[in-house]
């Protein structure tokens, strides 16, 4: 024997699976939006630096900031930092090789202060697109300072290099840092 249905609840069960289908297709459709902006948010991130990823994961990784997942900038950022402090060394001895140790301390300062290095993140805009939990501020200066030492790190790590990192790190800071580095 069949079970049939009164027609009323049919149509109210009819209903309620096509307003759930509706909202689980806007719920994809946003989704799918907002991994394309992102995606977009990578590509000219890529340019701004002058650096093309091989591996697109590294700098998704380096744009994850630990309250998002445990798959985060942490590792890169030590990295990146690292890389930025050896480039401002490396930068102003080559241009006097006789400077002072205060003067290559004062270059590593600048390189790993986090005011500038937020002021260069936000010039490329890394407050937009860093991957952060709800209730955790992505705008915050040290949150875009791990994230733009993550990148430097992310470049070493894909290119194999920490010149090409350090490379990517003196274009991005030339308009940022003081003389005693550039």
């Amino acid at each position: 024997m069949a079970l049939l249905l009164p027609s009323r609840v049919a149509i109210t069960l009819l209903c309620f699976f096509l307003v759930s289908l509706g909202r689980y297709q806007e719920a994809s459709a946003s989704a799918i939006q907002s991994s394309s902006s992102f995606s977009a948010a990578l590509e000219t991130l890529q340019k701004q630096i002058g650096y093309d990823f091989k591996s697109i994961d590294l700098l998704k990784q380096a744009l994850t900031h630990p309250s998002y997942s445990q798959e985060n900038n942490r590792a890169l950022s030590i990295l990146g930092l690292s890389s930025a402090e050896a480039s401002a060394s490396l930068r102003l001895l080559a241009n006097n090789a006789d400077a002072s140790a205060s003067s290559v301390s004062s270059a590593v300062a600048d390189a790993s202060n986090l005011s500038i290095c937020a002021a260069a993140g936000k010039r490329l805009g890394l407050g937009a697109i860093i991957r952060v939990a709800s209730g955790t501020d992505a705008s915050t200066p040290s949150v875009i300072c791990t994230a733009l030492r993550a990148v430097f790190g992310a470049v070493a790590v894909d290119s194999g290099s920490v010149d090409t990192a350090a490379k990517v790190f003196l274009m991005v800071y030339k308009s940022g840092l003081g003389a005693a580095v550039l």
